[in-house]
Formats: C-alpha cells, structure tokens, sequence
C-alpha cells in the first residue's frame, strides 16, 4: 500500500459535532488533526472555532469562562472575542499603552449546515482574502435537520479508515446479518464509477437484490453513491417519485491513531417513524460490527506488516490514494484541484 507520506489533507471542512452537542455559553475542546481546538457558540447562536490555547502562557481557553461574547482563560484572565483577538488583560495597569487587540489566539472557519457543525483545517494562516474551499452538499434544504446520528471513534489512522468506508469486499464477512445478508447470498456485482468534483461516485443503478435492506424499500428505488476528499460518503436512495434516504458517513481524524466516523441519516418514508426505534438499533448493529473489526485491525497492524491492494475489489482504495497525492500536490503548487479519475466498469463478487 502507499505510503502514508502527508496522512492528514489540509485546505479542507472536516465535521467537529453534531449541532446539539455545543451548547450556548459552554466551551468544548477537540483535537482534530492533532490540532487542539476549543468550539462554542456567540450569543446569536454562531458556533466559533478557535486554537486551544491562551497566546500568555498557553493554558487551554477550553478551561476558562465563556458569557456568550468573550471567553476569559483561568490562568491570568485575558479575555478574547470569539474571533480569537484579545479585548482586556486585566494585570495591566489603565495607563499602559499596549495596543492588546494586536494580541489573537488562531481561529478557524466554522459553520453549521443542516445541523452540523463543520472546521476548515488550513495549511497556512487565513486572513478576509483567503479562498476557502466549499462544504459537501449534503443534499438537504438548508432548513433540514438529519433524523439520527451515530458517533463512533476507529482506533485506527484516516487511510485505513477510509478504505474501510469505501471497501466492497468486507460485506459479506463482516456484516452477515439476518436483515442484510450471509455468505450464502454471494453474487458478482457489476458497477460504473464516474469522477465527480472531489473524488468519485458510483453511478445511479438499482440496489443489490441480495440484502435485504434494500428490499423492505417498496416502489422503484435506485442509489447513487458518491465518495469525496477527505472522506465523506453520500448515498442518495430515490424510493417512488417522491421519497427519498439520505445516508451519509463522514471520517474525521482525531490524531494519527484514531479517527471519528459519524453517520447522519434523513429519510421522507413515514413509515420510518413507525420503525424508528428498531431502526435505529439496526443501525446500532451494522456499525458496531465495523468498530469490532477495526479493533481487530489495530491489533494486526502493531506489527507494521507489508500490506497489499488487490484488483477490482481495491481499485477505490488506491483512487482514494491518487485523489490525496493530487490534492497535496496542487495545494503545494497553489493551483486548482483537477480530479484526473476517469469513467471505468468495476467487478466483484459479494
């Protein structure tokens, strides 16, 4: 497999919480990209990011006090606006002629859409001029929230997480279930892969026969599926004329040994607030089988074994890896990301 040379992709928006996690007037502290920073929301509402530590003596602001505009750290009382620049220090004396609005701690665009609150983590500092790259489309009306999220940490680095996301092959081995399929049920599948803007997408077609939970969907259904830099996985499952699921995985690495999945689902079915509750146990299920497997993973990768990509079944794992060298490397040239994938057939059997 490729090296993991330039693990973390920079430039880009990586999901930080689920919306109801950050609450008013409360500070929270995350490491993203083995960057610490401290999330909370202004008293509009607005969630802000900023680096977790107090420029002075470093101390994490996440141990401070936060009223809804300022947040003042514990150590010395240095007070700074949700923008990160310093507005008083309290040990100075009134006649001091420090100018403390020069002073910033680094903060870092945040954003909430469809009730997620999204970070751009950047290689370089930003300043008002700065282009910053767009969110995904997360295929919702902006005035749309997802129906259940799950939260799962991988204890396992952003590459092998990714090609978990993407991996066909692992189905029929890791998720045999009664509501999705055995090992009995394997059949050849036949799939076409186009570039899309920021990765690649499975092209539109008919779900596969063989598990069954496509088959409780009644009506005419197709699914799309499209896989985007850094590691976000979009199926859009149309249902009849009018209904529609959208289920969506996205990675974020904490550090280089682990990386957060989070799975957001939204659906127009009214019958899925009949079945909500088992529903979501499924779901509970199908992603918990993951975990166990990445856990078993991470005991097999404490040897640093040679590791291998093998055909068909592998061939989105080392798009993903083509993907990063072209982001890295247009990011170094400063010049426009040009997805170089192209249209191909792929086979396997699951």
């Amino acid at each position: 497999m490729p090296a993991e040379a330039g693990l973390f992709l920079k430039n880009l928006w990586y999901v930080a919480f689920y919306g109801a996690e950050l609450k008013k007037q409360k500070l929270l502290s995350k490491e993203i990209l083995s960057e610490k920073i401290v999330f909370g929301r202004d008293d509009k509402g607005d969630p802000f990011a900023l680096k977790d530590n107090c420029p002075h003596r470093g101390v994490p602001l996440s141990y401070g006090w936060f009223d809804g505009k300022c947040i003042q750290c514990c150590y010395h009382g240095w007070k700074f606006d949700t923008q990160g620049t310093c507005t008083e220090i309290p040990a100075l004396a009134p006649e001091n002629n420090i100018n403390v609005g020069k002073i910033k701690t680094g903060n870092y665009p945040c954003k909430e859409v469809n009730g997620i609150i999204w970070v751009y983590i950047s290689d370089k500092k930003l300043s008002e001029n700065t282009t910053v790259n767009k969110l995904p489309d997360l295929l919702l009306d902006s005035n749309k929230k997802f129906k259940h999220v799950e939260k799962v940490v991988l204890p396992c680095n952003i590459d092998h997480s990714v090609i978990g996301l993407i991996d066909p092959a692992h189905v029929t081995f890791v998720h045999q279930s009664w509501f999705w399929r055995s090992k009995k049920s394997l059949r050849i599948k036949e799939k076409y892969f186009e570039p899309s803007p920021m990765g690649f997408k499975m092209s539109r077609h008919a779900p596969s026969t063989n598990s069954k939970g496509y088959k409780i969907l009644k009506g005419g259904k197709s699914t799309e599926i499209d896989f985007q830099i850094p590691g976000v996985r979009i199926e859009h499952i149309k249902i009849g004329e009018k209904n529609e699921v959208v289920s969506i995985t996205t990675l974020t690495p904490l550090n280089e040994n682990e990386t957060e999945l989070n799975h957001f689902f939204y659906t127009t079915l009214a019958v899925a607030n009949i079945f909500w509750l088992p529903l979501k146990t499924l779901g509970k299920t199908f992603i918990g089988q993951d975990v166990g497997i990445f856990n078993k993973l991470k005991k097999g990768l404490e040897t640093d074994p040679k590791l291998m990509l093998v055909g068909d079944p592998d061939t989105q794992a080392r798009w993903y890896y083509e993907l990063k060298k072209q982001w890295n490397k247009a990011q170094e040239e400063n010049v426009p990301f040009v997805n170089t994938l192209e249209t191909q057939k792929l086979q396997w059997v699951t």
